[in-house]
């Protein structure tokens, strides 16, 4: 490479790129005559040596990052308009208005006679998953070119918003919220016109709550211990002062369109101070409990404040619609219809963003309902008997009245969850609902402790118990797991007193655990047998509600081909038919995850778009064929998830997996939210543990960052081998496995085995022992020789190469059956793929560059018990920002000086420029930290390019 590099200017970045290309190109020529060669570990070698030498610098490699890194931004916002698209906001009105008729059309009526559009049977969710991959400004920047905007891509290196707090989340939330209400607000509006249009007398009447929302940001518990309840309950307060503030700003933009005279007006001028009142008086609670330290004398003023009665104090909308429906009846019909729309809010909203759903875990129960009831600790939670003894507890228990001083001294993480609950439906929303989903659940008896929990506490009117299905032994045995459930009686009465029944699935887990494919054949089974265990239980009267959780990435359950494929994903128009056809009133929830999830709700008319295609699948799904094969032929797809779901089993104990993951991977990856890669409580185990250990969504951005999202693709090839001929015939006649299919193609269109096999070049003794040898780097000679030594029983490379291995034996049957069925992948290469290589090649030459530097770090006395020897295998494991700052430890600039000693004595020693090692900090240490910023500013363009981060 050395020979052709350009100069230094203003194109120099642009000509670094065409000659890696070039190098690519070349190299993969080599491929057929030598099948062992490696075009990304070689580009990568190659811009090392060139660096190491002088005639690339840090510099180059830099500027080269972001070049690739802006071509990346802008794929991404192309991708993302494609994907949503048309962005169009009177297109996207349009359609509304289209699927508005549509449903009135099928003529389908609620529970009670209810409008069909009055129920909420699609619930948007916003959690606060840390994928927070953009900073905020780069977020709005991608949203807004996606739309069309001429804006220009990032400037520089792109990284995360620092630091990425609960706060943080909470406002993006909110921000993503509104927009989601304003689109669902268009078709509110739009259903109205549409009744109006027909000459329907309901049309000043009707309510569109057709679609819903939910947040959990600031009340998931599971896994982490950070939130406490003053945290949750000052969110939830905040929450009821943002929408009032909203619905005063409604409320004044509708007032501006009449006269100021009329009825409408006169109506809306006493809506407005009512609101105002409720407004401020909401803001002094809000003020009293944000008192810091919030002790108990404090805690008592706010509470009393919040609890004595008072005239302006507000916890139901209800007022507020009275006065609403009054200005509807005699308003114009433009407004009326704006007022339709409100009214609908208020209805579906009360004084919330959204339903609160709060997160906690099986375990978490468990310790609260042991202690709560005396129950040995032996004793098994799962048992008969302990369903008996709850049904007991159930039908005895007499609800007990808590306080803010119950709240406060609670120390069970379950119990205060419900007596949280219980303050919020009392002295904030008493309209409103609250989820409890609950993780890790696998056991009837911890539901039915959660449904003594919210009789005991007095919410079981407004709680809804979900529990979660996301872990193997959850799914493989939910059939068994309902009729447990269902059988018991006083579940029973508690789903009908409610009158819904609650679950939550998990895509992302499942498909850690399972493989992404294997996950949502066995989610969709689940839902299957959900509506069978409904009819068999003789629940078929209450609303089910699905709650599918879902990340943004492919790994993570988020088709990447359209919004359709998306929504068909995660619950497939057979199973929407298997509820259907028993009578059972399904409500629908999906998953938007943090700030890839809010991307999507960023601007006005990417919200518009995402509201609208969502809306348009759930009519949509009644067009897809009943006959489809993949259901018929269930030799065929059972054949097909079993194997593929022993292959990700076997892989997932595999000892070559567990190094790649875990021992160096998870320092390619930014910090991208408040939440912790493992959960907080988490003990350490064995190395076979480490990797169950790490959650979804690092889980999955560790195998993007190492070129090969497996979660996804493999196994594949190796479920269809001597099957192709069934697969090729289900293929051409089935959309199901269709869809399945191109979930694979797109990730394998962005995978790269030889990029993953790269890696293994960083700990390769041979690597560095060669480098240097027969003098072709002789300036490396003592680092390599260093590095080399360091290396000698690291087996790292020899398990990176052993999983490239496995990988490509799977591969390989699945080029073959893609080639058959039409999909070919391997006669080009897109410009995603092209990308990516070049990016994985500089982040490897800039790897190798912080070990060299590292390796140059002269000796030092062992400080704190940590030597140049554990210094080095930080840097091996990718712990650069913890080996920094023990080299900025040992070796540190500000050195002590002789400044401010007025002795009387004098010295010749250490003299006036005590030594310091600002040159070694300049030459070594600081490089290596700047080094590692655009290592993981490369991370961010490959997870822009595989959709979004994990």
């Amino acid at each position: 490479m050395d020979s052709t590099l350009p100069e230094h200017g203003i194109d120099r970045a642009a000509e670094l790129e065409a000659l890696c290309r070039a190098k690519l190109e070349a190299s993969r020529d080599r491929l057929v005559d030598e099948p062992r060669y490696n075009p990304v570990a070689q580009l990568a070698f190659e811009l090392s040596r060139d660096l190491e030498a002088g005639r690339l610098t840090r510099e180059d490699l830099d500027a080269l990052s972001l070049r690739l890194g802006q071509e990346t931004f802008k794929a991404r916002a192309q991708a993302l308009h494609d994907y949503v698209g048309p962005v169009d906001m009177a297109a996207n009105r349009a359609s509304l208005r289209r699927v508005a008729e549509r449903l009135l059309a099928d003529g389908r009526r609620g529970i009670s006679g209810t409008s069909p559009l009055a129920r909420t049977q699609l619930g948007i969710v916003f959690t606060g998953h840390p994928t927070f991959l953009l900073s905020s400004v780069n977020r709005n920047k991608l949203a807004r070119m996606a739309c069309g905007e001429d804006v220009a891509p990032p400037d520089m290196l792109m990284a995360p918003d620092t630091p990425i707090t609960l706060a943080v989340e909470h406002a993006a939330a909110l921000s993503a919220l509104d927009a989601a209400k304003t689109a669902i607000g268009e078709f509110a509006r739009a259903a109205a016109e549409v009744l109006r249009d027909r000459r329907s007398s309901e049309w000043r009447s009707t309510t569109v709550g057709y679609a819903g929302l939910g947040t959990w940001i600031g009340y998931d518990l599971d896994g982490r211990t950070d939130i406490r309840w003053i945290d949750s309950f000052r969110f939830r307060l905040a929450e009821k002062d943002h929408q009032i503030n909203r619905y005063l700003a409604e409320v004044t933009r509708i007032a501006e369109k009449v006269g100021a005279d009329t009825p409408t007006a006169q109506r809306l001028a006493e809506l407005t101070a009512r609101i105002e009142r409720t407004r401020a008086w909401n803001a002094g609670i809000l003020e009293a409990f944000h008192r810091d330290p919030l002790d108990r004398s404090a805690l008592r003023e706010a509470a009393d404040a919040l609890t004595t009665p008072h005239p302006d104090a507000a916890t139901s909308v209800r007022p507020y619609i009275a006065l609403v429906d009054i200005a509807i009846a005699d308003a114009p019909p433009a407004v009326a219809l704006d007022l339709v729309a409100l009214r609908s809010e208020m209805l579906t909203l009360g004084f919330s963003v959204g339903e609160v759903h709060m997160r906690i875990n099986a375990t978490q129960l468990h310790n609260a309902i042991r202690q709560h009831l005396d129950i040995d600790a032996e004793e098994n939670i799962s048992s008969r008997s302990m369903l008996e003894r709850l049904s007991t507890f159930i039908r005895e228990a007499t609800p007990v009245s808590v306080n803010f001083g119950s709240l406060d001294i609670e120390q069970k993480t379950a119990l205060r969850q419900f007596v949280l609950a219980a303050q919020i439906l009392k002295h904030i929303d008493r309209d409103s609902t609250i989820r409890l989903l609950i993780a890790e659940c696998e056991a009837p008896a911890t539901v039915m402790a959660a449904v003594y929990f919210a009789r005991l506490f007095g919410v079981e009117d407004k709680l809804d118990v979900s529990p979660l299905f996301e872990t193997p032994t959850a799914l493989e045995s939910a059939s068994r797991f309902f009729d447990v459930l269902f059988g018991i009686e006083e579940y029973r009465q508690a789903v009908r007193r409610r009158g819904r029944l609650a679950i939550q699935t998990g895509f992302s887990d499942s498909g850690r655990f399972m493989g992404q494919i294997t996950a949502a054949l066995a989610i969709e089974r689940l839902h299957g047998q959900l509506a069978r265990a409904c009819e068999r239980n003789k629940l078929t009267d209450v609303e089910v509600l699905i709650f599918d959780t879902h990340g943004e990435s492919a790994g993570r359950g988020a088709h990447q081909a359209s919004f359709e494929d998306r929504a068909f994903y995660v619950m497939s128009p057979w199973a929407r038919r298997e509820f259907e056809s028993r009578g059972i009133a399904l409500k629908h929830e999906v998953s938007f995850q943090g700030g890839d999830g809010f991307t999507y709700f960023e601007t006005p008319e990417l919200a518009l778009a995402s509201v609208t295609r969502m809306l348009e699948a759930e009519v949509a799904w009644r067009d897809q064929t009943t006959n489809d094969p993949f259901y018929s032929n269930t030799t065929f797809s059972f054949d097909f998830f079993r194997r593929l779901a022993a292959f990700h089993s076997k892989l997932l104990d595999d000892h070559s997996y567990h190094r790649a993951l875990g021992s160096f991977a998870q320092g390619l990856l930014n910090e991208t939210g408040s939440r912790k890669s493992r959960r907080q409580f988490d003990v350490s185990g064995g190395e076979v543990h480490q990797v169950r250990r790490i959650r979804a969504i690092p889980h999955n951005a560790i195998l993007q960052q190492l070129g090969h999202p497996s979660t996804v693709i493999a196994g594949f090839g190796t479920a269809l081998r001597g099957d192709e001929d069934r697969f090729i015939d289900t293929f051409a006649k089935s959309d199901r496995l269709r869809r399945l299919t191109s979930h694979v193609v797109h990730m394998k269109r962005r995978s790269s085995i030889k990029a993953l096999a790269a890696f293994s070049t960083l700990f390769d003794r041979a690597f560095w022992s060669t480098r240097p040898y027969a003098g072709a780097e002789p300036h490396l000679a003592e680092p390599s020789l260093f590095i080399t030594q360091l290396l000698e029983e690291d087996d790292r490379a020899a398990a990176l190469s052993e999983l490239a291995v496995k990988l490509r034996l799977d591969a390989i049957t699945l080029h073959r059956v893609l080639d058959l069925a039409g999909l070919e992948l391997g006669k080009s290469l897109s410009d995603n793929r092209e990308r990516l290589d070049m990016l994985q090649a500089v982040r490897l030459a800039l790897l190798q560059h912080i070990i060299l530097m590292a390796a140059r770090v002269p000796k030092f006395s062992t400080r704190n018990d940590v030597s140049r020897e554990d210094i080095m295998e930080l840097i091996f494991s990718l712990r650069i920002s913890e080996a920094v700052a023990l080299l900025r430890d040992a070796y540190p600039v500000n050195a002590l000086n002789m400044e401010g000693y007025a002795l009387a004595e004098s010295f010749s020693y250490p003299g006036d420029a005590p030594s310091n090692y600002a040159a070694l900090t300049r030459n070594l240490i600081d490089p290596i930290e700047k080094s590692y910023r655009t290592i993981l500013a490369i991370g961010t363009a490959i997870a822009l390019e595989c959709g979004a981060h994990g």
